[in-house]
Protein backbone atom coordinates (compact mmCIF):
# COMPACT_ATOMS: atom_id res chain seq x y z
CA UNK A 1 0.00 0.00 0.00
CA UNK A 2 0.95 3.60 -0.75
CA UNK A 3 2.82 5.03 2.41
CA UNK A 4 1.09 8.07 1.94
CA UNK A 5 -2.56 6.38 1.86
CA UNK A 6 -1.28 4.36 4.90
CA UNK A 7 -0.62 7.57 6.56
CA UNK A 8 -4.09 9.18 5.47
CA UNK A 9 -5.90 5.81 6.61
CA UNK A 10 -4.36 6.37 10.50
CA UNK A 11 -4.74 9.91 10.83
CA UNK A 12 -8.83 9.77 9.33
CA UNK A 13 -8.90 6.47 11.80
CA UNK A 14 -9.12 8.99 14.86
CA UNK A 15 -11.75 11.02 13.87
CA UNK A 16 -14.79 10.97 16.15
CA UNK A 17 -17.57 10.12 13.63
CA UNK A 18 -16.13 8.80 10.37
CA UNK A 19 -18.36 7.73 7.57
CA UNK A 20 -16.82 4.88 5.22
CA UNK A 21 -18.48 4.57 1.75
CA UNK A 22 -17.93 2.45 -1.07
CA UNK A 23 -19.29 1.06 -4.30
CA UNK A 24 -20.04 -2.35 -5.24
CA UNK A 25 -19.31 -3.30 -8.50
CA UNK A 26 -15.60 -3.14 -9.23
CA UNK A 27 -14.41 -1.85 -5.90
CA UNK A 28 -16.13 -4.61 -3.23
CA UNK A 29 -16.55 -6.79 -5.93
CA UNK A 30 -15.06 -7.98 -8.76
CA UNK A 31 -16.47 -6.69 -12.65
CA UNK A 32 -17.78 -9.89 -14.08
CA UNK A 33 -19.40 -10.27 -17.44
CA UNK A 34 -22.69 -11.31 -15.83
CA UNK A 35 -24.06 -8.84 -12.93
CA UNK A 36 -26.04 -11.28 -11.66
CA UNK A 37 -22.92 -13.23 -10.85
CA UNK A 38 -21.42 -10.64 -8.95
CA UNK A 39 -19.86 -11.59 -5.61
CA UNK A 40 -18.67 -9.17 -2.89
CA UNK A 41 -14.69 -9.78 -1.95
CA UNK A 42 -13.93 -11.54 1.08
CA UNK A 43 -11.90 -9.62 3.16
CA UNK A 44 -13.19 -6.29 1.71
CA UNK A 45 -16.70 -6.88 2.93
CA UNK A 46 -15.51 -8.61 6.03
CA UNK A 47 -13.10 -5.50 6.91
CA UNK A 48 -16.17 -3.04 6.10
CA UNK A 49 -18.49 -5.65 8.32
CA UNK A 50 -16.02 -5.16 11.03
CA UNK A 51 -15.86 -1.29 10.88
CA UNK A 52 -19.23 -0.91 10.99
CA UNK A 53 -20.19 -2.35 14.55
CA UNK A 54 -17.73 0.02 16.09
CA UNK A 55 -18.72 3.03 17.83
CA UNK A 56 -18.55 6.33 16.16
CA UNK A 57 -18.00 4.72 12.16
CA UNK A 58 -21.16 4.70 10.01
CA UNK A 59 -20.89 2.20 6.89
CA UNK A 60 -22.77 2.63 3.93
CA UNK A 61 -21.88 0.52 0.20
CA UNK A 62 -23.34 2.81 -2.70
CA UNK A 63 -24.46 1.43 -6.08
CA UNK A 64 -26.38 2.06 -8.82
CA UNK A 65 -27.90 -1.55 -8.12
CA UNK A 66 -31.41 -1.68 -6.62
CA UNK A 67 -31.27 -1.37 -3.30
CA UNK A 68 -33.57 -4.83 -2.89
CA UNK A 69 -30.79 -6.37 -5.30
CA UNK A 70 -27.96 -4.75 -3.51
CA UNK A 71 -29.11 -6.16 -0.26
CA UNK A 72 -29.35 -10.02 -1.89
CA UNK A 73 -25.36 -9.83 -3.35
CA UNK A 74 -23.98 -8.72 -0.14
CA UNK A 75 -26.01 -10.12 2.63
CA UNK A 76 -24.81 -6.84 4.58
CA UNK A 77 -25.80 -6.70 7.92
CA UNK A 78 -28.47 -3.87 8.92
CA UNK A 79 -25.10 -2.38 10.50
CA UNK A 80 -24.61 -1.56 7.12
CA UNK A 81 -26.40 0.94 5.41
CA UNK A 82 -27.33 0.28 1.65
CA UNK A 83 -28.32 3.22 -0.68
CA UNK A 84 -29.17 1.56 -4.22
CA UNK A 85 -29.71 3.44 -7.74
CA UNK A 86 -27.75 6.29 -7.08
CA UNK A 87 -29.26 7.48 -4.54
CA UNK A 88 -32.69 7.90 -6.32
CA UNK A 89 -34.68 4.94 -5.31
CA UNK A 90 -38.23 6.11 -4.48
CA UNK A 91 -40.25 4.79 -1.70
CA UNK A 92 -42.42 2.11 -2.28
CA UNK A 93 -45.68 4.72 -2.58
CA UNK A 94 -44.00 6.40 -5.61
CA UNK A 95 -45.08 9.76 -6.85
CA UNK A 96 -47.56 8.30 -10.17
CA UNK A 97 -46.32 10.39 -12.49
CA UNK A 98 -42.92 9.38 -12.43
CA UNK A 99 -43.77 5.70 -12.21
CA UNK A 100 -45.74 6.17 -15.79
CA UNK A 101 -42.02 7.68 -16.82
CA UNK A 102 -40.43 4.60 -15.92
CA UNK A 103 -42.69 2.26 -17.53
CA UNK A 104 -42.26 4.14 -20.28
CA UNK A 105 -38.55 4.17 -20.01
CA UNK A 106 -38.50 0.75 -19.63
CA UNK A 107 -40.71 -0.44 -22.49
CA UNK A 108 -37.72 1.59 -24.19
CA UNK A 109 -35.02 -0.30 -23.20
CA UNK A 110 -36.64 -3.46 -23.93
CA UNK A 111 -36.95 -2.86 -27.37
CA UNK A 112 -33.46 -1.63 -27.41
CA UNK A 113 -32.45 -5.15 -25.76
CA UNK A 114 -34.17 -7.00 -28.30
CA UNK A 115 -32.33 -5.62 -31.14
CA UNK A 116 -28.94 -6.10 -29.65
CA UNK A 117 -27.88 -9.32 -28.82
CA UNK A 118 -26.11 -9.75 -25.92
CA UNK A 119 -27.27 -7.13 -23.59
CA UNK A 120 -28.84 -7.39 -20.16
CA UNK A 121 -31.67 -4.85 -19.46
CA UNK A 122 -32.06 -4.08 -15.53
CA UNK A 123 -35.13 -2.30 -14.32
CA UNK A 124 -34.81 -0.28 -11.74
CA UNK A 125 -37.41 1.79 -9.21
CA UNK A 126 -36.46 4.73 -10.97
CA UNK A 127 -35.55 4.12 -14.11
CA UNK A 128 -33.12 1.12 -15.69
CA UNK A 129 -30.21 0.14 -17.01
CA UNK A 130 -28.90 -1.15 -20.51
CA UNK A 131 -25.66 -3.03 -20.02
CA UNK A 132 -23.48 -4.63 -23.11
CA UNK A 133 -20.48 -5.59 -21.59
CA UNK A 134 -20.95 -9.16 -23.90
CA UNK A 135 -23.21 -7.22 -26.79
CA UNK A 136 -21.89 -7.87 -30.41
CA UNK A 137 -22.05 -4.71 -31.25
CA UNK A 138 -21.09 -2.76 -28.00
CA UNK A 139 -20.97 1.08 -29.89
CA UNK A 140 -24.52 0.45 -31.92
CA UNK A 141 -26.28 -0.70 -28.41
CA UNK A 142 -24.47 2.13 -26.58
CA UNK A 143 -25.42 4.80 -29.03
CA UNK A 144 -29.42 3.32 -28.91
CA UNK A 145 -30.00 3.55 -25.47
CA UNK A 146 -28.53 6.92 -25.35
CA UNK A 147 -30.92 8.08 -27.80
CA UNK A 148 -33.98 6.35 -25.79
CA UNK A 149 -32.66 8.94 -23.01
CA UNK A 150 -32.08 11.76 -24.95
CA UNK A 151 -35.84 11.49 -26.75
CA UNK A 152 -37.26 10.59 -23.14
CA UNK A 153 -35.34 13.62 -21.54
CA UNK A 154 -34.39 11.86 -18.52
CA UNK A 155 -31.04 11.39 -16.38
CA UNK A 156 -28.29 9.28 -18.32
CA UNK A 157 -25.28 7.63 -16.69
CA UNK A 158 -22.76 6.65 -18.92
CA UNK A 159 -20.66 4.08 -16.26
CA UNK A 160 -18.31 1.01 -17.44
CA UNK A 161 -20.29 -1.12 -20.59
CA UNK A 162 -23.57 0.49 -18.96
CA UNK A 163 -26.13 3.39 -19.90
CA UNK A 164 -28.39 4.14 -17.10
CA UNK A 165 -31.17 6.17 -17.57
CA UNK A 166 -33.23 7.68 -14.45
CA UNK A 167 -36.32 9.53 -13.72
CA UNK A 168 -35.50 12.20 -10.93
CA UNK A 169 -32.88 14.00 -9.15
CA UNK A 170 -29.58 12.94 -6.85
CA UNK A 171 -26.55 10.82 -7.21
CA UNK A 172 -24.19 9.33 -5.19
CA UNK A 173 -22.60 12.54 -4.32
CA UNK A 174 -25.57 13.99 -2.94
CA UNK A 175 -26.62 10.67 -1.15
CA UNK A 176 -23.61 10.53 0.78
CA UNK A 177 -23.50 14.23 1.87
CA UNK A 178 -26.80 13.71 2.97
CA UNK A 179 -25.80 10.45 5.06
CA UNK A 180 -22.47 12.94 6.13
CA UNK A 181 -24.69 15.50 7.28
CA UNK A 182 -27.37 12.75 8.62
CA UNK A 183 -24.64 11.06 11.53
CA UNK A 184 -22.68 14.15 11.81
CA UNK A 185 -19.73 12.87 10.20
CA UNK A 186 -16.45 14.42 10.86
CA UNK A 187 -14.48 12.71 8.15
CA UNK A 188 -15.32 10.24 5.10
CA UNK A 189 -13.82 7.66 3.58
CA UNK A 190 -15.26 6.52 0.53
CA UNK A 191 -13.71 4.08 -1.87
CA UNK A 192 -15.14 4.00 -6.05
CA UNK A 193 -13.85 2.88 -9.78
CA UNK A 194 -16.75 4.28 -12.30
CA UNK A 195 -17.55 7.37 -13.24
CA UNK A 196 -20.52 8.19 -11.28
CA UNK A 197 -18.11 7.51 -8.28
CA UNK A 198 -16.13 11.08 -9.15
CA UNK A 199 -20.06 12.47 -7.52
CA UNK A 200 -19.28 11.50 -4.83
CA UNK A 201 -14.96 12.13 -4.90
CA UNK A 202 -15.37 15.70 -5.61
CA UNK A 203 -17.58 16.36 -2.58
CA UNK A 204 -14.82 15.29 -0.55
CA UNK A 205 -13.23 18.47 1.72
CA UNK A 206 -9.63 18.33 3.64
CA UNK A 207 -9.37 15.57 6.09
CA UNK A 208 -11.71 13.24 4.16
CA UNK A 209 -10.00 10.35 2.24
CA UNK A 210 -11.05 9.22 -1.45
CA UNK A 211 -9.70 6.41 -2.59
CA UNK A 212 -10.08 5.65 -6.64
CA UNK A 213 -9.83 1.96 -7.64
CA UNK A 214 -8.55 1.04 -11.15
CA UNK A 215 -7.40 3.42 -13.82
CA UNK A 216 -8.69 6.56 -14.96
CA UNK A 217 -8.99 10.27 -14.11
CA UNK A 218 -10.29 11.00 -10.77
CA UNK A 219 -10.83 13.53 -8.19
CA UNK A 220 -9.40 10.98 -5.99
CA UNK A 221 -6.19 11.83 -3.88
CA UNK A 222 -5.27 8.29 -3.73
CA UNK A 223 -5.42 5.12 -5.72
CA UNK A 224 -5.70 1.27 -5.57
CA UNK A 225 -5.78 -1.56 -8.45
CA UNK A 226 -8.51 -3.65 -7.80
CA UNK A 227 -10.52 -5.08 -5.28
CA UNK A 228 -7.73 -6.84 -3.20
CA UNK A 229 -6.61 -3.35 -2.74
CA UNK A 230 -9.97 -2.22 -1.74
CA UNK A 231 -9.54 -4.73 0.77
CA UNK A 232 -6.03 -3.97 2.19
CA UNK A 233 -7.56 -0.43 2.36
CA UNK A 234 -10.56 -1.21 4.21
CA UNK A 235 -8.26 -3.62 6.90
CA UNK A 236 -5.72 -1.15 7.62
CA UNK A 237 -8.77 1.45 8.40
CA UNK A 238 -9.97 -1.23 10.83
CA UNK A 239 -7.24 -2.08 12.49
CA UNK A 240 -6.09 1.48 13.04
CA UNK A 241 -9.41 2.63 14.14
CA UNK A 242 -9.18 -0.42 16.81
CA UNK A 243 -6.43 0.79 18.17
Amino acid sequence: MDPALRTALERVAQTSELLVAADFDGTLSPLVPDPAEAKPHARALAALVRLSQMSGVHAVIISGRERSVLAELTDAPDSIMLIGTHGTETSEDADPDQAARVRELVAALQEVAANHEGTLLEPKPSGASLHYRQATDQPAASAAAQAVGHRLGVRMILGKEVVELLVGDGDKGTAIADRRRRVGATAVVFLGDDTTDEDVLRTLVAGDVGVKVGEGATAAEFRVDDPDGVADVLEALAGARSN
